[in-house]
């Protein structure tokens, strides 16, 4: 802190007129974009800190709760608070603030897959496409935004009613834009109510920002109107003949079949919607986002998680930004979470699993429960030969929040 005090008096000295804050550097840059994992208003207080020795005006920065920082403001501990991602997210945010309106607000889910995407793990710069390095300040919940050319709602001449299979994220996104312009979408939705693997991966208890997504694609359903077909099951694509058709089926989990006893382990999802529970030490088979996010979780709750991965890094994937996979790396260290790296699962036993590690040794790993976070496939219907069908999300490809929805979004500015 008196670092902080000395750098602030001597910009202020330098004739610097405002002082906007955080506490991020270059290789902690989960402070100056904080991903879910962090806690709301991490800042605050180190700002706050600062207030009684500058003259010029503070600001604070980095997820902060507008009412909290309402408050600061008023007691007079700031001057401002900076919100940016909000804007990318919903550019009618302070207004739907100002009017009550915050049910329709778009929220920012702190992912970065749009934003700021720099992807970095061991042996990698960044694996980042050189469109999204041009290209930053992009949304992954709000398709349009910064990229207004190329998304944008345009009214239909020839209205039609399409049909879409699968309520997820994708589903609903496509069913929204159609309905924007103008034709009549129906959603067919196996399970009783809409979300899909959206409602697993916003389960955990940090993610309220993704469960306020999904109500919000909830409520753009009901508000604009939009029919949906709970608990049917497409088997035979005739009944949709002469209409064009979305498949939004998602993935499904991959299971190692020539893994001893894989049957044993509890599967990410089953975990995560309450439908499996676990022990006091959980081996989680898979140091991906999933796996890293449900071993936070579990750290959370007070249980012992181990990682176990084959990569020699943790998230070592494409499109997962540096600021949250890097909090993620770094809180397993603080908190001495067992990982094992270039560690492959053989074999899960009663009690322990057993690994092979990168030079042949045999490991064994006690636990309670073995959780499987392992990948994930496409699962799309067959539509072979079949014309006027699009093919969006994870069913077209597994990815991330972002390409589901900009594919649902781009479909259905096809149609």
């Amino acid at each position: 802190m008196e670092e902080s005090i000395r750098a602030a008096r001597y910009l202020q000295d330098a004739g610097y007129d405002m002082l906007n804050c955080n506490n991020g550097t270059y290789d902690a840059w989960y402070w100056a974009h904080p991903p879910i994992y962090m806690p709301e208003n991490c800042n605050l207080e180190d700002v706050e800190a600062l207030k009684p020795y500058v003259d010029i005006p503070l600001v604070c920065a980095g997820r902060l709760d507008p009412r909290t920082a309402a408050d600061a403001i008023a007691e007079g501990k700031l001057d401002g608070a900076g919100f940016a991602r909000n804007f990318l997210a919903d550019q009618e945010w302070v207004t739907k603030l100002m009017e009550g309106r915050e049910d329709e607000i778009r929220p920012c889910i702190l992912c970065h897959n749009g934003c700021f995407n720099m992807a970095h793990y061991k042996g990698v710069p960044n694996d980042q496409d050189l469109s999204d390095s041009l290209n930053m300040s992009r949304c992954a919940v709000y398709a349009e935004t910064m990229q207004w050319n190329k998304h944008y709602i345009s009214k239909t001449s020839s209205p039609k009613k399409v049909a879409i299979i699968g309520g997820g994220i994708g589903g609903m996104e496509a069913a929204r834009v159609l309905k924007l312009r103008g034709h009549e979408p129906v959603i067919y939705e196996r399970s009783g109510e809409l979300g899909g693997a959206f409602i697993a991966a916003s389960a955990e208890s940090y993610k309220g920002r993704l469960r306020d997504l999904l109500a919000w694609y909830r409520k753009q359903m009901k508000d604009l109107g939009i029919e949906v077909h709970f608990d049917h099951e497409v088997r035979d694509l005739a009944e949709f003949d002469g209409m064009p058709l979305i498949v939004a089926t998602g993935s499904s989990p991959i299971r190692l079949g020539k893994v001893s006893g894989f049957d044993r382990t509890v599967e990410a999802c089953d975990y995560l919607l309450g439908k499996e529970e676990v022990g006091q030490k959980v081996a989680v088979i898979g140091g991906g986002l999933t796996g890293c996010e449900i071993a936070y979780e579990l750290y959370l709750q007070g249980k012992e998680p181990v990682i176990i991965e084959m990569k020699d890094d943790l998230v070592a994937q494409k499109g997962v930004c540096l600021a949250n996979s890097s909090y993620l790396r770094e809180f397993f260290s603080w908190k001495n979470v067992p990982v094992y790296l270039e560690t492959t699962l053989t074999a899960v036993e009663e009690g322990k699993v057993i690994c092979s590690a990168k030079d042949g040794s045999t490991v064994e790993i006690p636990c309670d429960t073995a959780l499987a976070a392992v990948r994930y496939r496409p699962a799309p219907i067959d539509v072979k030969g079949r014309k006027q069908t699009y093919t969006v999300g994870d069913c077209a490809g597994v990815g991330n929040l972002r390409t589901v929805i900009w594919s649902a979004y781009e479909a259905a500015m096809k149609i």
